[in-house]
């Protein structure tokens, strides 16, 4: 019976994850792609590009998308740098 309780307790705490898991994901797509072009453009290593492998579902939506500029804000703006190419 107690395994029981805790399988339906067990619920809003997956629900939790796999809402925060994406959400995070996302939020975290710009400082982080804004960090490794600053990186890149500091050192001069392009192994910092490879951190684009990681967020390449949010790169292949193209331009004019909110993430795209959410993207461009913080690479251009916060880190005042730009991106490959």
């Amino acid at each position: 019976m107690k395994e029981s309780h805790q399988h339906t307790t067990s619920w809003p705490k997956w629900m939790v994850v796999i809402l925060a898991v994406p959400f995070i994901y996302v939020l975290s797509s710009g400082p982080v792609i804004g960090l490794a072009f600053w990186l890149r453009e500091s050192t001069g290593w392009d192994g910092f590009y490879l951190v684009l492998w990681l967020y390449y579902p949010i790169i292949i939506l193209g331009h004019d998308n909110p993430l795209d500029y959410y993207i461009e804000w913080w690479v251009v703006d916060v880190f005042n740098t730009v991106g490959p190419g």
